[in-house]
């Protein structure tokens, strides 16, 4: 594990799969056992290790990985726990002002949709394929390997890019 640790702080892609491959489960349980939805624990744990991987330079090789890996993932799951419950609550508030009008809603979603739009349409365009690919066509990673004859390792790791930039476009724009 030392061994695999020293490559990922020296920036070894093919490490980081190798050490989700050998986290992901645990990393998944953790997150599913608080969010009890599988669709945001899979989008938390691939949020975790984009954090792992975006800070494996600070690594400190003397000191517990699950133990940061964990505390990332518990920082993850409990923000994501917090927006739902402002999401939630911002739809009641809204339901109760609106009362059968869904103006404001449509609004609101339409801005979002927009956002998401121009932060889809910003990615670099290979990027935005694959995203696309997966994402609106609903193509297996194996599937956009083929497809676009790369592997399959490099369609999750843009995949993986492209959330993180989505995830920045957005949280940069206030809607």
């Amino acid at each position: 594990m030392k061994r695999l640790l020293e490559k990922l702080k020296a920036g070894d892609e093919k490490s980081l799969d190798e050490f989700v491959y050998l986290n992901l489960s645990k990393v998944f349980n953790f997150c599913y056992a608080l969010l009890k939805s599988r669709e945001e624990a899979e989008e938390v744990c691939q949020d975790v290790f984009v954090k792992f991987w975006d800070n494996r330079d600070k690594l400190d090789l003397n000191l517990s990985v699950d133990g940061l890996l964990f505390r990332i993932a518990k920082n993850l799951t409990l923000n994501k726990i917090r927006d739902n419950q402002k999401y939630k609550g911002s739809l009641e508030l809204t339901d109760a002002l609106l009362v059968g009008n869904s103006t404001m809603e449509d609004v609101l979603f339409k801005e979002m949709e927009d956002t998401l739009h121009k932060a889809i349409e910003a990615l670099p365009p290979r990027r935005r394929l694959i995203f696309e690919l997966s994402r609106f066509q609903g193509l297996s990673n194996r599937e956009i390997s083929e497809r676009l004859n790369i592997s399959i390792n490099t369609v999750e790791g843009q995949i993986r890019k492209a959330i993180k930039s989505i995830h920045i476009y957005t949280d940069s724009i206030s809607i």
